[in-house]
């Protein structure tokens, strides 16, 4: 099986392990981020891809998770 995002094997949740790691840091931030500005996934996810210091990986995996909206709220 192939990631969601890219050409490379998947090894969790549909993702490579590039992705992967970025999808566990999008949800273990989430909880910094909702804690202090009481914030929805799904709002979290568009200002992630905003964010000049997100990196590669994590805006692709948030703009799948909006696009896919499989992950509307955590």
């Amino acid at each position: 099986m192939t990631c969601k995002l890219c050409r490379r094997d998947a090894k969790e949740n549909g993702f490579c392990q590039l992705h992967s790691k970025a999808y566990r840091n999008l949800q273990k931030k989430f909880k910094v981020w909702q804690a202090a500005s009481d914030i929805s996934w799904s709002q979290y996810l568009v200002e992630i891809q905003k964010n000049s210091l997100t990196g590669v990986w994590a805006k692709e995996v948030a703009k799948h998770l909006i696009e896919d909206g499989t992950e509307d709220d955590k």
